[in-house]
């Protein structure tokens, strides 16, 4: 959040060195009831910049610049308390990491757990050592926050937001030494290696057939293939949009129509040479706007991302790469990691009673 106030004339600036998109700006607004019709950043500037904007409004309007790290990134998997305990899971994971914030660690930075209605967050941040000679840039401080949300008295999802992929390392380590403290606690992971091989498959297609209130799904812009999940040195088979591959055409009629992913060609041929689906990336659109995102669902090792990739909007008969407002976006996040939740647990539950 910004915290200090924003000269007119800075913002005014903004706009007409294009570093805030006059179509951006526009769009936002537009969204608060305001219109505006100026052709031009210049006049667009001129009629926009006096308007007072909170340093709510600003802090998303930074959110809004077009910049790949305000795309919100995540990893899911479940905490789970022993039946036996009659405590609740939250009392004791805000015990926990209190504990772990008075031990001084070299490794991360704690900052105070805030306790919320549905569960709890904490932020922490490590230093990273980067690679080159350049000691002014030797080091990286990066910060990763953990949303805690209750399912029940004995269930929690826990949310890693993190700036990369390279992140989550860390955010693994820190759960790990929670769960290693409190023998009372199980870590439940959203993971695909427990399915069978019908159901690695499904899971992707179940995703792809779930129902929101607001989106509905347009097409499939990506999909991965690979030998392993736990295997790094195995390299990914990815079909992205970028190539306008006509085998990502068939995949998404296949999704589409219903008839499903194991009808495709290119996934009877990717399942006979003993690979799996382990990402697919999913366009939606929303079902009263213009705006649309792509989301994708990915499994490396044992856990679940659900990361934004992009998200558009239209303007004036265009579409637009334009990051939503963080609040939109992680609108976007839990709803996809409580899908995908749901999705796993059904089929472990189906699994099971085969």
């Amino acid at each position: 959040m910004i915290t200090e106030y924003v000269d007119c004339a800075e913002f005014k600036r903004l706009i007409v060195d294009k570093k805030l998109k006059p179509a951006t700006l526009k769009y936002y607004l537009r969204r608060m009831g305001i219109v505006f019709t100026a052709s031009n950043a210049e006049q667009f500037a001129e009629q926009v910049y006096t308007i007072f904007l909170g340093a709510g409004e600003i802090s998303e309007l930074r959110d809004l610049m077009n910049n790949d790290t305000n795309y919100e990134k995540s990893l899911v998997m479940n905490l789970v308390l022993k039946k036996e305990s009659q405590e609740d899971i939250i009392d004791i994971l805000l015990d926990e990491i209190n504990k772990k914030k008075s031990i001084k660690s070299e490794d991360y930075f704690i900052e105070n757990p805030v306790r919320t209605q549905d569960g709890l967050y904490v932020q922490f941040s490590y230093t990273r050592k980067l690679p080159g000679r350049n000691k002014l840039l030797e080091y990286e401080k990066r910060f990763l926050k953990l949303n805690i949300r209750k399912a029940s008295q004995h269930e929690v999802v826990v949310d890693i937001r993190q700036q990369s992929s390279i992140d989550s390392k860390n955010a693994l380590t820190f759960i790990n030494n929670i769960v290693k403290s409190e023998e009372l606690i199980n870590v439940r992971h959203i993971n695909l290696e427990l399915l069978s091989s019908k159901n690695k498959v499904e899971f992707f297609d179940r995703i792809a057939a779930y129902s929101f209130d607001l989106w509905q799904l347009k097409t499939i812009t990506g999909i991965t293939v690979k030998q392993g999940l736990n295997d790094e040195e195995d390299e990914d088979v990815v079909v992205d949009e970028d190539e306008n591959s006509p085998t990502l055409t068939g995949i998404s009629q296949a999704v589409l129509n219903g008839s499903g992913l194991r009808s495709n060609e290119f996934v009877q041929e990717s399942l006979k040479k003993g690979y799996i689906i382990s990402a697919m990336r999913y366009r939606y659109e929303h079902k009263k706007d213009t705006t649309e995102f792509a989301v994708v669902l990915s499994f490396r090792n044992q856990d679940l991302r659900v990361d934004i990739d992009k998200t558009y909007f239209e303007d004036e008969g265009k579409i637009l790469v334009q990051p939503l407002v963080k609040a939109e976006q992680n609108d976007i996040i839990i709803a996809f990691q409580n899908s995908a939740n749901q999705v796993f647990g059904t089929l472990i539950k189906e699994q099971r009673n085969d």
